[in-house]
């Protein structure tokens, strides 16, 4: 009882003062009003009715290419990793990191596809060289044809002067015999036997000669339609062993078995133009596990910066692209740990979406839509690089600085609130 009684003596004790307190208060904000009320006020060009504030996020720290993650075929077997690739370790573009289990056996198939690519590229050397001398061949034989034809076409000629050397030596058996009719000493037996023989034998030699002739030239131009068949035929053989390349397909296996083995080696990405090396961030498989979905390893180029801030979509429009910003984290070490890491922003998303980011303030509101903002270190400054470099992944508060423009406007009078 006695201690309910201070009570009450304490609690009438103060009311005085606080009624007192009100009345002033209330005096205040009636002496306020009447003021505002008393007029117009004018408002300047290009001033602001709303305080300016600096924006903070979160965001999060990464390669400004990306983390890089290298994996293989679900269900391969991690042999071995390339001789130093661990966490930490330079590897160039195109730089081997892993193979698989199928390494051996790819490579042995590889090898027996370029044998077989190699002997069908000689065999494809050897039709092309043998193609090319039946053309030669044919040729040829066509060149001997139209010679016969020629040769046979001579003998029209020939014909007629055996012919004529036929009729003379007639005639000359005839004189000699009527030579021997007036006179048997004028011409002996012998001399009309040896002219009769010469006569006949010139007669047949012309009759053979006449009776062979046509088929000889009729069978010399079938012997140059021959040849001239041969030429084309040789020809098309030719062109058809240069189209039809058998070594296609070998060098097809060739390639397939080099793309199998090429799985069975994880690299470094090499582009044209893109990075000439990467860093190791962290192996997730150990030599002798199978892969799964998850990847063998996650490389990244650090040798630029950036970090991705979440910014509360209410806040997105008062960010402005070029804008510095400030990174800061208890992680940070030297003179960032309290000067934070600078930056600058390069791009403003269009797309609100949740936040990934959870805040580590229990009383933080969670459940608000966010715009993301890339912030980019800049590359000249090596020191903030590094820093930025060996702390990938890591969450941080990203702290907007400078005061937002506002764009100017006319100056323009507020009308005049009613009297309270």
């Amino acid at each position: 009882m006695g201690s309910r009684k201070m009570v009450d003596t304490h609690d009438h004790s103060t009311r005085p003062a606080r009624g007192a307190l009100l009345g002033a208060t209330l005096g205040l904000l009636l002496i306020a009003g009447c003021s505002q009320n008393s007029g117009p006020v004018a408002v300047a060009a290009g001033a602001t009715t709303q305080p300016t504030r600096n924006i903070v996020a979160l965001g999060r720290i990464e390669p400004t290419s990306g983390v890089i993650s290298i994996s293989a075929l679900p269900g391969e077997k991690l042999t071995m990793y390339a001789p130093g690739i661990e966490a930490g370790a330079k590897v160039p573009a195109g730089g081997e990191l892993a193979q698989t289990a199928t390494f051996d056996l790819r490579q042995t198939q590889l090898k027996a596809a370029e044998l077989k690519h190699a002997a069908s590229q000689e065999q494809r050397s050897q039709e092309l060289l043998a193609a090319q001398v039946q053309v030669e061949q044919a040729l040829a034989t066509h060149a001997q044809a139209e010679a016969k034809l020629r040769e046979m076409q001579a003998q029209e000629g020939k014909l007629k002067n055996l012919s004529e050397a036929a009729a003379i030596a007639a005639d000359d058996y005839k004189k000699l015999v009527a030579l021997q009719a007036e006179d048997e000493e004028l011409v002996t037996v012998h001399q009309l036997r040896r002219r009769q023989n010469a006569s006949d034998r010139a007669a047949k030699e012309y009759e053979a000669a006449a009776a062979a002739y046509p088929d000889g030239l009729e069978a010399a131009r079938k012997g140059v339609a021959a040849a001239e068949a041969g030429v084309r035929l040789a020809q098309q053989s030719a062109a058809l062993a240069e189209k039809v390349d058998q070594t296609l397909a070998a060098d097809l296996d060739r390639q397939a078995a080099a793309t199998a083995l090429d799985q069975a080696v994880l690299r470094a990405p090499q582009v044209e133009g893109g990075a000439e090396e990467f860093t190791v961030l962290r192996t997730m498989v150990d030599p002798g596990e199978l892969i799964a979905q998850t990847p063998v390893i996650e490389i990244a180029d650090l040798t630029q910066m950036s970090c991705v801030a979440e910014v509360y979509e209410a806040d997105a429009k008062e960010v402005q692209e070029g804008q510095r910003v400030t990174l800061r984290s208890p992680a940070f070490t030297g003179d960032f740990a309290t000067a934070g890491i600078p930056g600058r922003v390069v791009r403003i998303g269009s797309m609100v979406a949740s936040p990934g980011l959870t805040n580590r303030n229990p009383l933080a509101p969670s459940d608000r839509s966010i715009v993301e903002v890339d912030v980019e270190i800049d590359p000249a400054n090596a020191a903030a690089t590094a820093e930025a470099a060996s702390k990938v992944g890591l969450q941080v508060t990203v702290e907007f600085l400078g005061e937002v423009k506002k764009p100017d406007v006319p100056a323009k009078t507020k009308p005049a609130k009613p009297a309270a």
